[in-house]
């Protein structure tokens, strides 16, 4: 992408990824990322996903769907919702993404609104829209290449979130919330990340036979047991990293038996290793 924020050429090289942040966005994490060969496992975000695809196709599986979006297209996942991504095109694809914090998009959804009505939801994982892509690419060129104030930042991103939630966001009935079962499962293991359960402990704490209960689990969460937790240490590390904390100690700290472990998972879902992503936030 050059200064103005245009779309640039697929890369030819390996793959490549980028984290970086602006001190005119701070509810915003970039990334900068090109991918010929890279399968990112089933996971969910905390944050809200968006960007757009600059060269090549991104396909991956949203909601039920397989979806493809190709170059000028917008890519987006809200919080929450399972996914995956791999190659869509032989050269695979270029894309540049930023991952904002629910309440900030609340925020402005609430002013669009003019009340609060919670973290809006878009359903469709891809979008075609040349204004909105128009938008993302001049917000994310001026700040990436720091030729942007923070007026003009600001006003440009808030026309962007406005746009995009005005044309796609809706505000659905409260999905039902996990059975007790798998409920009591989940803070069992968000509250003991370090604990090497057993299926059998969890499907004991549940109530449920180990099968019935990995059935229930994957239904109702979209991800089995094992996965959920090692996105949960993964997430956890990702935050002790953006702290300062070294690969070392975040790998220790968030439950995973060595540094190997924890480079292994974090590949799979966030894309790069813990210390070139310490590296980006550290620029």
């Amino acid at each position: 992408m050059n200064s103005r924020g245009d779309a640039v050429p697929l890369n030819e090289g390996k793959n490549r990824i980028r984290f970086w942040r602006s001190e005119l966005l701070p509810e915003a994490l970039f990334l900068d990322g090109s991918f010929r060969e890279m399968s990112f496992a089933r996971h969910t975000h905390e944050t809200y996903a968006f960007g757009v695809i600059e060269g090549g196709a991104l396909g991956f599986r949203y909601r039920g769907e397989n979806v493809v979006a190709t170059a000028g297209m917008l890519g987006l996942v809200v919080p929450g919702e399972v996914h995956d991504g791999h190659p869509a095109h032989d050269r695979g694809w270029t894309y540049r993404m930023a991952y904002v914090e629910p309440e900030a998009i609340r925020r402005i959804a609430g002013e669009i609104r003019g009340r609060d009505r919670g973290l809006p939801f878009i359903a469709q994982g891809v979008l075609e829209s040349e204004e909105l892509a128009g938008l993302f690419r001049r917000v994310y060129g001026g700040l990436r290449e720091k030729n942007m104030d923070r007026l003009a930042a600001s006003a440009l991103w808030l026309r962007f979130v406005s746009l995009l939630f005005e044309h796609f966001g809706e505000y659905p009935a409260p999905s039902r919330t996990p059975r007790g079962s798998v409920r009591e499962a989940c803070s069992f293991l968000r509250d003991n990340i370090h604990t090497n359960v057993s299926l059998e402990e969890l499907a004991a704490l549940s109530s449920l036979s180990p099968w019935h209960f990995l059935r229930t689990f994957r239904d109702e969460t979209g991800l089995p047991p094992h996965a959920y937790l090692a996105q949960l240490r993964v997430r956890r590390a990702e935050n002790l990293l953006r702290a300062g904390f070294s690969p070392a100690r975040a790998a220790s700290e968030a439950g995973f038996a060595d540094q190997s472990h924890l480079t292994r998972w974090f590949r799979r879902i966030v894309g790069t290793t813990p210390a070139v992503f310490l590296k980006d936030l550290s620029r």
